[in-house]
C-alpha cells in the first residue's frame, strides 16, 4: 500500500495567493505545502530518494523530547517522521495552522542529527517556532540532515516500518524545495 504524505495545493489555494505577495513569490513558493528547507543551499544526495521510516506518535505534545520517544527505533539513514495531529486539527493554511504549533526541542533535534538520519517529517509549520525556525533547519542542514514540514495523513501510517520515497527538484536559488513524500509499507 502507498500513501501519499503530501500537503498539495490548487492554484486558487490562499497560501498560493499569499507567495504571490510576497516580494520574491519564486523563493516563497518554496514555503507552501509539503516541502524541504534548505537555507544553506546544500546539495541533497540522491540516494536520500529512498530512506526506511519511522512514525513517533507525539499527538498533544507541545515540545517533543527525547523522554517522549523510544530513539533506539532510530537508525542511520531514516525518515523520522512526528504526527503532531496538527494537520488533523487544522487545514493547512488557516491562521490557526501555524501559530503555537507543536515543536521538536533542540536537545532532540541534536539527537537526531547525531543519528546521521536523512530527514526529520513534520505535520505541521516546523520542527521549531520563530527565529529558531530558520535556526534549526539550518543546523539540521548543516549535517546532512533535511526537515520536511506540512505532512499530512501521517494517521493512516498503520506499520511500525515501512519505506519513504522523497522526491524533489533541486534549484540553486530556492531556500525551501516543494516535494512529493510517499509512503509504502509491507
Amino acid at each position: 500500500m502507498i500513501l501519499d504524505l503530501t500537503t498539495m495545493l490548487t492554484a486558487d489555494h490562499p497560501m498560493i495567493a499569499w507567495a504571490k505577495t510576497k516580494e520574491n513569490p519564486h523563493i516563497a513558493m518554496g514555503h507552501v505545502g509539503t516541502h524541504l528547507d534548505t537555507y544553506e543551499k546544500t546539495k541533497i544526495p540522491l540516494e536520500y530518494f529512498r530512506s526506511r521510516g519511522v512514525l513517533f506518535q507525539v499527538v498533544g505534545i507541545a515540545e517533543v523530547t527525547e523522554d517522549d520517544i523510544d530513539l533506539t527505533k532510530v537508525q542511520e539513514g531514516d525518515f523520522v517522521l512526528f504526527r503532531t495531529g496538527r494537520s488533523e486539527e487544522y487545514a493547512y493554511g488557516e491562521k490557526e495552522y501555524f501559530p503555537n504549533h507543536p515543536k521538536l526541542s533542540l536537545s532532540l533535534i541534536e539527537k537526531l542529527v547525531e543519528k546521521k538520519i536523512h530527514f526529520i517529517g513534520v505535520d505541521c509549520p516546523g520542527i521549531r517556532e520563530h527565529e529558531e525556525h530558520q535556526q534549526a533547519d539550518r543546523f539540521c542542514e548543516r549535517h546532512g540532515v533535511y526537515v520536511i514540514e506540512n505532512l499530512k495523513s501521517l494517521a493512516d501510517i498503520t506499520a511500525e516500518t515501512f519505506t519513504v520515497y522523497t522526491m524533489w527538484l533541486d534549484d540553486a536559488q530556492m531556500t525551501g524545495l516543494r516535494c512529493r513524500v510517499l509512503a509504502e509499507m509491507q
